[in-house]
């Protein structure tokens, strides 16, 4: 697709599932999916990032692999294991049927028995088949070193090698999975080594215009208002009120909007917000300084913003336009 019609017919795919994505991470995307190299995307939390990677899987109508980081993740999990129970029973029959020891134990250590981890089911998934995959490596800044350098060997060469098997994976790069890997950048800081397995972009928290026209596009059905007062509300809360520490991202003003929409709301009261205000504090500190400010959220919602209004006019007089425009 990029190949014949350019990146922008990417964005367009990306879009025509709700997703708009930054024109800085559209051309790195495109590097990546040209050169099918891993793709690390780092931003601010609820920025989008998890659902960029999910978005390309569904535009694409793509098999999807997903792994969550975490401190816990074992080899079996990112890359193989043995069925040792079925590998014991396998001997005992063998042994039973007359066999000798030596070729009942070779025996166990065939594909029948291998149970492959979600990194290494991803890449095996495109040597079997012409489609490649999506691998999704979210939060890898909560990955442990072991499981860092467990990943260096696919990541690098497309395959993994397994003792007493043999390579597992797909060594010709064109066929490699599409493998996007998501990080916060909170935990701590990934490895060079496997920083430099990958190609890199960094996804800004959305300007108010983006904001805007990824609110329209996710939920279609929020009214024109409802979705300029909630852009107006996040944004007071972000600039506005140094006392909530965790500013609500982009999923929280998406997760709103939907409620708003899905109860028909249309004026956004002190009152109404009061009632909303689970979708935008995460601690009880922060819903106490939220509840404080309910006239000041109700201002900010119905204020005019000529930044915000104006791209709130653009958004939904260009629906058709899924591009930024060259700046």
């Amino acid at each position: 697709m990029i190949e014949q019609e350019g990146v922008d017919a990417l964005a367009e795919s990306l879009a025509s599932v709700g997703y708009i994505i930054q024109q800085r991470a559209l051309i790195d995307l495109a590097h990546a999916l040209r050169s099918r190299k891993p793709l690390l995307v780092e931003g601010p939390r609820g920025g989008g990032k998890t659902a960029l990677a999910e978005s390309l899987a569904l535009a694409c109508n793509l098999t999807s692999f997903y792994l969550q980081g975490m401190d816990d993740l074992t080899i079996a999990d990112v890359l193989y294991s043995w069925d040792r129970e079925a590998q014991t029973q396998m001997v005992k029959q063998e042994l039973a049927a007359g066999a000798p020891l030596w070729e009942a134990q070779t025996k166990q250590f065939t594909r029948e028995y291998l149970i492959l981890g979600e990194a290494l089911a991803a890449f095996n998934y495109a040597d079997m088949y012409f489609d490649p995959p999506v691998f999704i490596l979210d939060e890898a800044d909560k990955l442990t070193e072991k499981i860092e350098d467990m990943l260096l060997q696919l990541l690098g060469r497309g395959c993994a090698h397994v003792p007493r098997f043999g390579n597992v994976g797909v060594r010709d790069r064109s066929r490699w999975p599409i493998v996007i890997l998501l990080s916060n950048d909170i935990r701590h800081d990934l490895s060079s080594p496997l920083r430099s397995r990958c190609l890199y972009t960094w996804l800004d928290a959305p300007t108010p215009r983006e904001e805007v026209r990824i609110l329209h596009a996710r939920v279609p059905l929020a009214s024109h208002d409802l979705v300029g007062g909630v852009t107006r509300l996040i944004n007071c809360i972000r600039r506005d009120m140094p006392a909530v520490r965790d500013k609500p991202g982009l999923r929280e003003s998406i997760d709103l909007l939907e409620a708003l929409a899905r109860d028909g709301v249309r004026d956004l009261t002190a009152e109404v917000i009061d009632q909303y205000l689970c979708f935008l504090g995460k601690r009880h500190k922060e819903l106490l300084n939220l509840r404080q400010g309910l006239a000041r959220l109700e201002t900010a919602a119905r204020r005019a913003d000529g930044e915000i209004d104006e791209w709130l006019e653009w958004a939904f007089a260009n629906e058709a336009c899924v591009l930024e425009e060259a700046a």
